[in-house]
């Protein structure tokens, strides 16, 4: 019979006293004296036991270290010595930009759109290190002056990047092309060279362009072509949030029923959300190529159109605040539909227990108003 694989929980991970504890298919807990956890895979090559490490348990997890150590049997049942074969990657040696990028190819299939990939890669592209340097070569200094530069001004991102990073830098590890602690991590080393991100002054946001400019916002944003151009119109005239556009993907468009449909897990809310689409939205979505997402932009992709190009010192969540302030002011539309429309929580737990309906025909109507007034 064949030996049981996949004996180790979670639980038994943690609760794991000093000794070797094994998972099955020669891949091994090991804790040390002093309590330390890691992983190791135990195999015999032309007659000699080896032990080959595959990372610290407080970095790479129960299924990580599963998937790495199945890799390393395929090395071994092609005829090849698993550790040989790492010294002999880390020699020739892979670059960050092609780490992160066997990364993003690992693991997009688990993300939860297709945007998500073009996000990393961008932001890694934007903030990251260089693409050229050995990911073996990537330390402390290397990660801090990446960070330093967007640390104190675009926080929220370069928490993002961070963390980005650092998974990056997990993965080399546990292929093999690096060794050693992960220069990225932020508990225990990044956090006493950094200001910790909640203790730094927020960024004062400017306020949101007055209703009464963002038609002639619009005509400029039409002069020139460009995804990001497209994307800010698209996100004016439906009056979303920033990465429900940029994570949208083609599945979600119903353009004969000139609805959108946001999943749950998208929104902010956590709850579906059903947007209207004007023809004039439904004109910017039929520009696109259908072969990948209709708006694959990093993060401040539109912000920068706004305010690098089209001059102006807003930030385009504002525009949601343009829209109501439009609605509120201009239109005899009721609240509670102008409230839908921004996929706004209702507040009041006895209307939210009774009201079923999303207001979708009445909220038609209240973006094609809006598309009236932009155009």
């Amino acid at each position: 019979m064949a030996r049981p694989i996949n004996k180790l929980s979670a639980k038994a991970v943690a609760a794991a006293k000093q000794g070797y504890h094994g998972d099955g298919g020669g891949l091994y807990l090991l804790v040390g004296p002093t309590g330390t956890k890691s992983w190791v895979l135990r195999y015999q090559k032309a007659g000699k036991r080896r032990e080959m490490g595959l990372g610290s348990a407080a970095v790479v997890s129960l299924l990580e270290a599963r998937q790495a150590a199945l890799q390393q049997r395929k090395v071994l049942a092609a005829g090849v010595d698993p550790i040989a074969s790492r010294r002999a990657a880390q020699a020739v040696g892979m670059t960050f930009g092609e780490a992160a990028d066997a990364y993003i190819e690992s693991h997009k299939a688990s993300w939860k759109n297709e945007s998500q990939a073009d996000q990393w890669t961008q932001s890694l592209k934007d903030h990251g290190p260089d693409r050229s340097i050995p990911v073996a070569q990537v330390d402390t200094a290397v990660v801090l002056r990446c960070l330093k530069a967007i640390w104190s001004d675009k926080t929220e991102t370069a928490t993002r990047v961070r963390g980005r990073i650092e998974r990056v830098l997990d993965w080399a590890k546990v292929t093999g092309l690096r060794e050693g602690e992960n220069p990225a991590r932020w508990r225990g080393h990044l956090d006493k060279l950094l200001p910790k991100p909640s203790k730094l002054k927020k960024v004062k946001h400017h306020a949101a362009m007055p209703y009464s400019q963002v038609p002639a916002l619009m005509a400029q944003a039409r002069e020139r072509s460009g995804i990001a151009r497209v994307a800010l119109q698209f996100t004016v005239l439906t009056a979303v949030r920033t990465n429900e556009v940029t994570g949208a993907v083609w599945s979600e468009f119903d353009l004969q029923a000139k609805v959108w449909t946001i999943p749950a897990e998208r929104m902010k809310g956590g709850k579906e959300h059903r947007v209207p689409l004007t023809d004039a939205a439904i004109a910017l979505l039929k520009r696109l190529p259908r072969n990948k997402p209709p708006f694959a932009l990093s993060e401040n992709g539109m912000l920068n159109v706004l305010r690098q190009h089209l001059k102006h010192p807003y930030t385009v969540h504002g525009f949601r605040s343009s829209f109501r302030d439009w609605s509120s002011e201009k239109t005899a539309f009721a609240g509670e539909v102008v409230e839908m429309a921004l996929a706004h929580a209702i507040t009041n737990k006895v209307e939210a227990a009774y009201r079923r309906g999303d207001l979708l025909e009445k909220r038609r109507e209240l973006m094609q108003a809006w598309a009236d007034y932009l155009a």
